[in-house]
């Protein structure tokens, strides 16, 4: 297996977590744990979105998050824009780069933005040259690349030529995002090396969702091809808004479950394991939530040896 020497890890948690949830998290407890995020090591976190406060209200404190939050010069914050009103307010919130979100799938963009994917692409020039104009990076997150809980499973040549317009369009980086989770190792091989069959220069990085149990296996997949940069949520919270009813476990992969595997496996991470286990369990505590990844129930080499009472875990 060919792995990378360091991975980038981008941490999600802010956005793609809260979106989810049912009920609006203070923007005091926002901006407290954005604040821990920050201690953890991980190189990105996605701090929120700047949608209409209709379309996502519980990430309605977006600008005022922003401004409180606590940046740290090795961190880079970035936010989720839609649209050109999105990237006009990122551009007032001194963001590093934003997430210009597009969706493969016709009838997803549909429902979640109120637009054609094409108006979405078409749209994007201008995000990039606004973006570029204030000294940001464009990051383009492509939802459904795989599946797509309306239209099933997406054509790769579908994904392909999203992949092709963004790259003309100037963005400086692309992510995949396996949105519905149902994603497999062949299914992301398979694609990762297509995407670098036409773009070998590119910087592309990979969007886990867990829905089936296979996004640290497909994280194995990616970076058999060559990718060394991936988001994920602390406790693996996350999920789009307008899955269909009913739809759950669409969780995003646990960043401390993302951290333990890569650490254990001697890839290098800015991210420092102990400290993002401590802070997944303080989120979990702040959250009301249960043991939702491997570490927090203890699947650790070291807590696993402890309990038998061994000391030979070695290093993590």
């Amino acid at each position: 297996m060919r792995l990378p020497d360091a991975v980038h890890v981008v941490e999600m948690l802010p956005r793609d977590g809260f979106q989810r949830l049912d009920e609006f998290v203070p923007t005091d407890e926002k901006v407290a744990i954005i604040d821990r995020l920050s201690e953890t090591g991980v190189d990105e976190i996605e701090i929120s979105s700047f949608t209409h406060p209709k379309a996502v209200p519980t990430l309605r404190d977006a600008d005022e998050v922003a401004k409180r939050i606590e940046r740290r010069d090795d961190v880079a914050y970035r936010a989720l824009v839609p649209n050109l009103r999105g990237m006009e307010r990122a551009v007032d919130a001194e963001v590093d780069k934003v997430n210009a979100l597009v969706t493969v799938s016709e009838t997803y963009t549909e429902k979640n933005v109120n637009s054609t994917r094409e108006a979405v692409l078409a749209g994007m020039d201008d995000i990039v040259e606004l973006a570029h104009d204030h000294g940001i990076e464009v990051e383009c997150g492509m939802g459904t690349s795989f599946y797509c809980p309306y239209e099933g499973r997406i054509d790769p040549e579908e994904t392909l030529g999203v992949v092709d317009r963004v790259v003309e369009a100037g963005v400086d980086e692309v992510t995949l995002a396996t949105t519905m989770g149902l994603a497999n190792p062949v299914e992301v091989s398979e694609m990762f090396s297509a995407v670098f069959e036409r773009h070998p220069d590119l910087d592309v990085g990979l969007h886990l969702h867990d829905t089936n149990g296979m996004s640290l296996a497909n994280t194995l997949a990616a970076m058999d091809c060559g990718v060394d940069r991936f988001d994920a949520s602390v406790c693996g919270l996350g999920g789009g808004v307008v899955l269909a009813e009913g739809l759950s476990g669409v969780g995003n992969t646990p960043t401390e479950d993302l951290v333990h595997m890569l650490s254990r496996m001697g890839v290098d991470t800015r991210a420092d394991f102990a400290t993002v286990e401590t802070v997944a369990d303080e989120v979990r505590e702040r959250l009301g939530l249960g043991a939702t990844s491997h570490v927090l129930m203890g699947g650790t080499v070291e807590n696993v040896l402890r309990t038998m009472g061994s000391d030979d875990g070695g290093t993590a």
